[in-house]
């Protein structure tokens, strides 16, 4: 902490939304302009098995990342992930909780893209997400069950649009050719004019993808074990009915007392969307969105960074802001040091109609997005072999006087770990271990925390240990 006179931005304008106890956490991630990006990146249609191979491959990520998620569903460009229902993950800082989810959703989207297509990437692709938190176990399976029927929906339109285009029709004869069709006459029109019955469609595209820890008693190549473990599955099945949850009923715990119906009609499960509370930024304010790294000394690390400072690393972060600033016209400032960034958004900015989830997680998306796709040219000899992810808090300021300080704190911040950082790699470089060296620091800091004289302090002990040496 700078422990400067500008701090104040922090104690009086710093809130953090916390998430209801006992209910329910759902984390919607959902792809941004992907209709673009899926022609650009030449996706067949009406569904491609290896874009949607590689969402399976990040769901299963992130279900080994973060183990208080215990279901995910995912279809076309969207997933949702279903954390239990006690989580204290991050103490449930809805901030927190969508930042963290989208960014290493985005990271691992680049990280595992060259693992199911060839060529680069033409179009940084990114992601926003919502959280939503629901009440109980019967609230759950029908948010699940309105994907599920929304994904049928939306792939049978979509199975038939492009039978008609490919058969010669335009898009727009095609999307007047199934205006006012019913569930019935698409199967009808897939039989009689394409001899394709619909229900032999392959199951990941009628009923989307669910990932989740099945208890198995079988190792990872299939050999029998005596013990019960748990895999982390990925499979297509109904989740309407009432079968697969009483098959599992480990995995959102009993729900005795409550049977998915079957055949219900289309809006049978919207009433869903009710939970879901939109938070908006407060109006003429300024927004400041504060970007920075999650377990960033194991990825400096890794990446074998240069200490105290790694001036590339530093370009990179730079270059990802700059790119930022196109990406979102509204901001008009951006101010870096280490491995965060702040955005300073324009006052009457409507960006996403201020919605406060969007803007966080399109942002921390894009930002992720951003620093793997320029990785290489900034390090071309070292491979990236950890996903990087970050993290995002929204900040609300009614004057541009508070914006300046907020700004002015932030950079105090940067003069005073910049300071100790130096102070503790020169003590190692020296011969110090980090231990000994953090306990030489943590000395001097005590006893001249309120000196002026403290960085004199620190590097008259600096060279005398180069003196000894």
């Amino acid at each position: 902490m700078a422990n400067s006179k500008y701090e104040y931005v922090k104690r009086e304008f710093e809130f953090h939304r916390h998430l209801p106890a006992s209910n329910w956490i759902v984390v919607l991630i959902d792809g941004c302009h992907f209709h673009r990006f899926s022609e650009l990146h030449a996706f067949e249609k009406p569904n491609d098995e290896r874009a949607l191979r590689l969402m399976n491959a990040c769901a299963t990520s992130m279900l080994e990342k973060f183990p208080d998620i215990v279901f995910a569903y995912g279809v076309s460009d969207e997933y949702s992930f279903v954390f239990r229902e006690k989580t204290e993950f991050h103490k449930r800082r809805e901030s927190k909780i969508i930042s963290l989810c989208v960014s290493y959703f985005t990271s691992v989207y680049g990280m595992k893209w060259k693992d199911f297509f060839p060529n680069d990437f033409k179009e940084t692709p990114y992601f926003d997400g919502r959280v939503v938190c629901y009440p109980n176990i019967k609230t759950i399976r029908d948010y699940l069950a309105w994907r599920q029927v929304d994904c049928h929906i939306n792939n049978q339109y979509n199975t038939c649009f492009w039978a008609l285009v490919k058969s010669g029709k335009t898009e727009k004869e095609a999307h007047q050719a199934l205006k006012g069709t019913f569930s019935k006459d698409k199967n009808k029109l897939l039989l009689q004019q394409f001899q394709v019955n619909y229900n032999d469609e392959p199951a990941v595209f009628r009923k989307g993808s669910s990932v989740y820890r099945d208890k198995v008693k079988t190792d990872d190549c299939g050999n029998p074990i005596k013990r019960t473990r748990e895999a982390i599955t990925v499979s297509s099945f109904d989740l309407i009915g009432p079968e697969f949850w009483e098959n599992h009923q480990y995995i959102l715990g009993e729900a005795s007392d409550y049977l998915c119906l079957g055949g219900k009609e289309k809006y049978g499960y919207e009433y869903v969307k009710k939970f879901d509370d939109i938070h908006r930024l407060p109006y003429s304010n300024w927004t400041i969105v504060r970007i920075s790294a999650c377990q960033f000394d194991q990825f400096s690390l890794i990446h074998s960074f240069d200490k105290p400072n790694d001036e590339t690393a530093l370009r990179l972060m730079n270059a990802c802001a700059s790119l930022m600033m196109e990406q979102f016209p509204d901001i008009i400032f951006g101010y870096g040091f280490d491995n965060e960034y702040s955005f300073v958004f324009q006052e009457k900015t409507e960006l996403y109609q201020r919605d406060e989830r969007l803007i966080i997680s399109s942002c921390i998306s894009c930002f992720t997005s951003f620093y793997m796709m320029r990785w290489k040219e900034y390090f071309p000899g070292k491979e990236l072999v950890q996903s990087p992810h970050f993290q995002v808090e929204v900040f609300c300021y009614p004057e541009p006087r508070i914006v300046c300080d907020y700004l002015s704190w932030r950079q105090s911040e940067c003069h005073n770990r910049n300071q100790y950082t130096t102070c503790f790699w020169m003590l190692v470089k020296s011969g110090e271990g980090e231990n000994k060296a953090k306990e030489i620091l943590k000395v001097f800091l005590l006893s001249s925390f309120r000196s002026n004289f403290f960085m004199i302090v620190i590097n008259s002990l600096v060279t005398l240990q180069y003196f000894i040496l």
